[in-house]
């Protein structure tokens, strides 16, 4: 009944005061490429799906999980890639959740022998659902009868709406920086008569990748890759540093979760460390956010699996790979 109860204030809150931030994130950004900027639909050789799914803070009342599904396709004959997306977001005992399904798509521009951009755009349908049986209201609780303020309004258990994304990637060997704007129409998200709309969100990104190559004949290679993204949505911001390091099929990685360069704007909020493992043409990695900040005894941290599947094919025409991690 505790549970119910905070989560019943939580979304009062949602309901009526301006928006914060509202979209998932992803410890392991780079295994949910789709996710991160339509430009990655395609930007590999033949198809490849993914799926992730992530469990933020299970000790805490009303835990929040994402899972995503993801496939696209290179285009290589007309310099294209497709793409589709569906994700499903649930957040607390009263199941309130979101479901986006997306189209995207990008194209892939040789500015020289070296220099590629690869633009993006993605479409999405948007719906957002809550079951408000399963809520308790604070007003409930002195008199079984009342109703909460928040119901005499015109009230919905669901919403849908359009929306969209742009984004842009700039390759040269192996360095790599883009950007994102999502929720470009910015779609009401209330469940009420109010209008609460969702703010654009805006990222960057980038990274360096760097070989060494092992001196005996036949030996395995490895790379150690520098990575990065920034975040801002509405009045929130957050920025996630790290690096991976590769060796045959095994990956190792470590982020550091906050605004390092902003010393009045410090939040601390995480540290988290990665394992991958590649057989063949699949790739599956974990990883798990180690919480800094004054919750730290309090979220049970965040668990996240991504699992990647490559079909190649013999491409008509040669594509030189996006050398972000895998």
């Amino acid at each position: 009944m505790c549970r119910v109860k905070y989560i019943s204030l939580l979304f009062i809150l949602l309901a009526s005061l301006p928006l914060l931030g509202q979209d998932p994130q992803f410890t392991q950004f780079y295994s949910s490429p789709l996710y991160q900027a339509p430009s990655f639909a395609g930007a590999i050789d033949g198809y490849r799906a993914s799926l992730n799914y992530r469990d933020q803070w299970p000790s805490l009342p009303g835990k929040v999980t994402t899972t995503i599904f993801a496939m696209d396709y290179n285009l290589s004959a007309l310099n294209s890639g497709l793409g589709i997306i569906a994700m499903k977001d649930k957040i607390g005992s009263a199941d309130l959740s979101n479901l986006n399904l997306g189209f995207l798509y990008s194209y892939n521009v040789q500015i020289n022998r070296k220099v590629f951009f690869r633009p993006g755009v993605g479409f999405y349908y948007t719906q957002r659902s809550i079951d408000y049986n399963a809520m308790i209201f604070p007003t409930e609780n002195n008199n079984p009868n009342s109703t909460s303020p928040i119901l005499d309004a015109e009230i919905t258990d669901h919403i849908q709406a359009a929306d969209a994304s742009v984004s842009g990637l700039l390759f040269i060997s192996n360095i790599w920086v883009g950007f994102t704007a999502d929720h470009l129409i910015t779609p009401n998200i209330t469940f009420t008569d109010r209008v609460n709309k969702l703010p654009i969100k805006y990222t960057l990104f980038g990274g360096f990748r760097f070989y060494k190559m092992e001196r005996l004949i036949g030996a395995d290679r490895q790379s150690v890759t520098l990575a990065g993204t920034y975040r801002h949505q509405g009045v929130a911001d957050q920025m996630d540093l790290g690096l991976y390091w590769s060796y045959d099929a095994i990956s190792i990685g470590a982020w550091y979760r906050d605004l390092p360069f902003i010393k009045d704007y410090s939040r601390r909020d995480a540290l988290a460390v990665l394992l991958g493992y590649r057989y063949k043409d699949t790739s599956i990695g974990y990883s798990y956010d180690f919480t800094i900040s004054r919750m730290i005894t309090n979220t049970g941290g965040a668990h996240e699996l991504s699992l990647i599947y490559r079909f190649n094919i013999e491409a008509k025409k040669r594509f030189k790979p996006i050398p972000c991690p895998s």
